[in-house]
């Protein structure tokens, strides 16, 4: 399943470079508010890897909205609403459990029913989910886009405390401001706190030994094909696209 993962991550990366840091960041942040709030190893682990490929329907939405420097006018705005629903497309027919692809569809949905694409409200969203979504705002606000420069950990951080119980969950907030609010002013606010960068090291030695314990099964054929792609970036880009837009399925695996 890693290897699937990174064939995916070096799709999105030859066409997107800031999309898949992006990712890892957010899921960093989360795995981190995650260990806060007690989950479980095994929720952790589907949790890190929605996280890593939250963003993965952006492979869909045309370079020139998502490097757009001003305003995304309603129509373009309307494409990028439309990445968490394409993204879960795309690993649909692989054997990832449901709950990380309800993790990805799912991580901009807020608790007033604002959010997208389903409009969940409440305890209708995923807690891992609502875990995601607020990583996923902290991280953006403190990273250059096009369309602006970074704002800072002290803004988003004010953010999500005066969207508390509106748009973000009480509790995931409250676990997020005690693992950053004493970073505000650092060059490297996520560098991972200590809670966080354990959970995290469990995570990569779980995912190193079923990557090991998968790629046996995988057999030739798939690391060949990682092999080719390795050192064709555009290629990638252009078989996730055609998987995207066509609804073809070109790799499969087995069980997680």
């Amino acid at each position: 399943m890693q290897a699937i993962i990174q064939v995916m991550e070096s799709a999105l990366g030859a066409r997107d470079p800031y999309t898949v840091s992006h990712q890892q960041r957010v899921t960093r942040i989360a795995c981190a508010i995650a260990a806060e709030l007690g989950l479980s190893q095994e929720r952790l682990r589907y949790l890190q890897i929605a996280g890593t490929l939250h963003d993965l329907g952006k492979i869909a939405v045309p370079g020139e909205i998502l490097a757009k420097p001003g305003k995304l006018t309603d129509l373009e705005f309307a494409i990028i609403k439309r990445h968490p629903q394409v993204g879960c497309d795309i690993i649909k027919p692989l054997n990832f459990p449901a709950v990380t692809t309800q993790i990805m569809l799912q991580h901009h949905e807020r608790l007033d029913g604002s959010g997208y694409p389903l409009g969940l409200k409440g305890e209708d969203i995923l807690l891992e989910a609502r875990i995601l979504g607020v990583a996923d705002v902290v991280e953006a606000m403190c990273s250059h886009r096009p369309y602006r420069p970074a704002l800072g950990l002290e803004v988003a951080l004010e953010e999500i405390s005066q969207n508390r119980g509106i748009l973000y969950d009480s509790m995931v907030v409250q676990a997020c401001l005690r693992l950053y609010a004493d970073k505000v002013g650092e060059r490297h606010p996520f560098g991972l706190p200590d809670q966080g960068r354990a959970a995290s090291h469990v995570l990569r030695q779980n995912l190193a030994s079923q990557a090991a314990r998968q790629t046996e099964k995988e057999g030739s054929a798939l690391l060949s094909l990682r092999r080719f792609v390795n050192g064709q970036p555009w290629f990638l880009m252009h078989v996730f696209i055609a998987m995207v837009l066509g609804g073809i399925m070109l790799i499969g695996t087995g069980g997680i």
